[in-house]
């Protein structure tokens, strides 16, 4: 029997489920494959992105508007304000509301249609207006103004800077008569003032735009940008919510952040020592035509601070964008006039002249210390025991070192010497053998305790590195290293800064103690709260008090000695000792000179400590040793007598009493007593008593007249004029020029003339001095009895050219 046979055909009713079911999955593929892309991205803003979209929220929501904190004021050691910071405008302008101002609507048809070329150029009217009015009133450029006004993208273009109080008024008339203050306004900004100009200036530095700074000064050099953290404080913030639009919404969100104001310095400088170093080095660099500047150094050697330091060519912060030096000016103007003032060589000449003037030479450059360095070694060898003060030195004018004979300034030798007249006389023979008994490696070591191969840890931006001899101790120790340890001695061959040497010679002096120097004592809050105290940092005893004591009797002999060759620096009543230089510029193969002169006052207890220094006193020839003055090229003829007086200056203004020796005493100024009316022979008896010498004018026995009155202060042992029975002359006289003469012979001359004598200086050499300086100009007219300040110098020869070993 056959099975029935089976039915294939689905019945309508399953076709349609099939055909749903396909349906369904193909809808749920499709469905799947649009859906993840939005997954993926929805992942990808609330999960990967979710920082950076809140934060475009945020931005959108809140207006986020700074509160800039008020930088910290810069004091001296006095309290006088050496920086401050003064509130200025920033003048801004907004070119998308130029065309925002002009309303299109006023500009359409009855059609509504727009008249594009009325309504373009009622905008360029407006930018007419803007653009005339700025540049007639603040005469900003033209061309860059309608440049940037035309930049509609942009809601804020800064268009002038610091802009004092007064430059603002004509503008904000000007923004008011024309209704533009939707489009031009001023934002509050802070400026830096320097109330005593160039004063201090490389120690302060300026402020200035820096390539990571942006459109915010910053400080660019000296305690202005060491300090910069300190000085700037912390910027505030105030966050309120706004519209759509932007506009500021301050009922809904509001966050205040108050902003913090920087810290104020206060600096061990004081701005009249810090003056009187300037002028100096002025002086000096006019008086004997210097042609590369120079630096000067005052510091407290007890502590380390820093009361003045100078460095020449100068500039002012307030200006610190142009050349201020006259010389470099006129070197300017010259190439302006052959090349153009649009030309590279001017361009690349003014950025050079900027840098030279911001250059602190005091602490970024290097010299050859030459014979200030003397007393150095001369110390290291008494400390380690092998010389004494009693030993003697014979020069003959130089030392065989290996294959060079290096000489002594002084060809035909100082002969027998002792240790004191070595340093008197700047003895180069008498170094060379003192340092052979202290050794290449224990001399090594001494330089290494001075402190000349680290920097000093001074508390200013830009300190230069010494340079000392390739192959370091190895080779200095060596048979190779023989010249250098020689040439060493009397500070050749090698280059350190001039407060690495400042520094070293202050621990010789301070009883053996190394220390850190340092430009800022404090720093205060707003309230006038102490934030910080520099401590003394010691970094290590080099020497012990008691060699310290020796060197400083010896030093003051260097300048008291009657041929010593610091003499020049001799100030009566003030105690000043001290050590002259002469250093060779070698890898210039120029024959320049350096003059420097280290003093310090009072001896038996220093109170400050001078480094002053010029590069490059003009030789009258080629390689000549005098300069077109005839005055001989050296620390002890330059520097010493401008060291001598700025010494004396400062210690008069610290208040220091003057210590006076015997023969200073007589020397001394003394008061005139009344003597007209007695008999001759009693008046002269009275003035003997007093130390004053008389002459008369006319005949009899009665003094009826006297020069000077009563009552005026005259130098001791001044000559007086007695007159008997003539009358005081009352007309004035001419002051005479005194420049070159000697103590005797400028005496005698204003004498003649009824007026008198006050010697300063040098006053005892043999009558081996002339005048420098008068403190009355030649010509002019003065009083009889008035008295003339002369200051006296001696030639000294304590330094010859010589050619050295590398």
């Amino acid at each position: 029997m056959q099975k029935p046979k089976s039915n294939s055909r689905r019945s309508p009713g399953q076709g349609n489920r099939s055909l749903f079911r396909r349906t369904v999955v193909l809808l749920a593929v499709v469905g799947v494959v649009a859906f993840v892309p939005l997954v993926a991205q929805l992942v990808k803003l609330q999960i990967f992105q979710h920082d950076e979209w809140e934060q475009r929220a945020a931005n959108q929501q809140t207006l986020d508007v700074a509160v800039n904190a008020g930088r910290g004021a810069i004091y001296d050691a006095q309290g006088r304000t050496l920086a401050r910071s003064g509130t200025v405008y920033q003048l801004i302008l907004s070119p998308r509301d130029v065309v925002v101002s002009v309303n299109k609507s006023s500009y359409e048809d009855e059609d509504g249609n727009l008249k594009q070329e009325e309504y373009e150029q009622a905008i360029e009217d407006k930018r007419d207006l803007i653009v005339d009015g700025l540049v007639d009133l603040l005469g900003l450029n033209e061309d860059r103004l309608r440049q940037r006004i035309e930049n509609t993208d942009s809601a804020y273009e800064p268009l002038a800077y610091e802009l004092e109080e007064e430059e603002t008024t004509a503008v904000r008339e000007f923004i008011k008569e024309n209704k533009l203050s939707s489009m031009l306004y001023f934002e509050p900004s802070s400026k830096r003032y320097y109330p005593y100009s160039s004063v201090g200036a490389h120690i302060l530095g300026f402020m200035a735009y820096t390539e990571s700074s942006g459109s915010v000064k910053v400080g660019a050099q000296g305690v202005e940008a060491l300090y910069q953290d300190v000085l700037s404080g912390a910027t505030g913030r105030v966050v309120t919510s706004k519209t759509g639009a932007g506009t500021e919404m301050l009922s809904t969100y509001e966050e205040y952040i108050d902003a913090e104001n920087g810290g104020n310095l206060h600096l061990t400088i004081d701005a009249t020592i810090q003056s009187m170093l300037e002028q100096t080095l002025e002086e000096g660099i006019q008086t004997y035509n210097v042609k590369k500047g120079g630096f000067a150094i005052a510091l407290d050697p007890s502590t380390g601070a820093i009361l003045g330091m100078a460095s020449s060519p100068n500039f002012d912060p307030n200006e610190y964008a142009s050349v201020f030096d006259q010389e470099l000016l006129d070197e300017l103007k010259a190439l302006a006039e052959e090349y153009g003032e649009d030309s590279d060589e001017y361009n690349q000449a003014v950025s050079d002249a900027l840098n030279l003037q911001w250059r602190n030479k005091a602490l970024s450059d290097t010299y050859e210390p030459g014979s200030t360095f003397k007393p150095l070694v001369v110390a290291a060898a008494l400390e380690e025991g092998v010389i004494s003060p009693n030993d003697h030195f014979y020069c003959d004018g130089g030392q065989q070192v290996a294959d060079w004979f290096i000489t002594c300034h002084k060809r035909a030798g100082h002969g027998d010497q002792t240790l004191t007249q070595v340093l008197e006389n700047s003895c180069n023979d008498g170094m060379m053998q003192i340092v052979q008994k202290l050794g290449a490696d224990t001399f090594w070591d001494y330089l290494e305790n001075y402190g000349l191969f680290d920097s000093t840890g001074i508390d200013l931006f830009g300190e230069g590195t010494s340079v000392f001899w390739p192959g370091g101790k190895d080779f200095f120790t060596s048979i190779y290293g023989e010249t250098s340890v020689a040439t060493a001695s009397f500070g050749q061959t090698f280059k350190i800064t001039p407060i690495q040497m400042a520094t070293a010679f202050a621990s010789m002096i301070n009883g053996g103690h190394l220390l850190e120097p340092y430009v800022v004592q404090s720093v205060s809050d707003d309230d006038g709260n102490s934030t910080y105290y520099h401590q003394v940092q010691e970094v290590r005893q080099v020497i012990s008090e008691e060699t310290s004591s020796t060197l400083r009797g010896m030093l003051e002999s260097v300048v008291a000695g009657p041929s010593a060759s610091g003499r020049n620096a001799y100030m009566a009543g003030y105690r000043i000792g001290g050590k002259t230089g002469t250093s060779q510029k070698r890898d210039e193969k120029t024959g320049d000179l350096i003059c420097s002169f280290m003093g310090f006052a009072p001896v038996d207890n220093p109170k400050v400590l001078v480094l002053l220094a010029y590069d490059s006193p003009e030789q009258s020839a080629s390689n000549s040793n005098y300069t077109p003055s005839g005055t001989y090229i050296s620390g002890g003829n330059i520097a010493a007598p401008m060291a001598g007086q700025l010494l004396a200056d400062i210690l008069d203004y610290m208040g220091v009493e003057k210590q006076y020796t015997t023969d200073e005493l007589e020397a001394s100024d003394t008061t005139m007593i009344n003597v007209t009316g007695y008999e001759l022979t009693v008046a002269k008896g009275l003035l003997t008593d007093r130390g004053i010498r008389c002459r008369t004018v006319g005949s009899g026995n009665t003094v009826t007249g006297q020069l000077p009155a009563s009552g005026v202060t005259i130098p001791g042992s001044s000559t007086v004029i007695l007159y008997l029975g003539e009358e005081v002359p009352k007309d004035k006289v001419k002051v005479p020029d005194l420049e070159g003469l000697s103590p005797s012979e400028a005496k005698n001359t204003l004498e003649e003339m009824g007026l008198f004598l006050r010697a300063t200086g040098v006053t005892d050499d043999g009558g081996n001095l002339e005048a420098i300086n008068q403190s009355i100009a030649a010509n002019t007219e003065v009083s009889p009895g008035t008295v003339v300040e002369v200051r006296f110098v001696s030639s000294v020869i304590d330094y010859a050219d010589q050619e050295l070993p590398d």
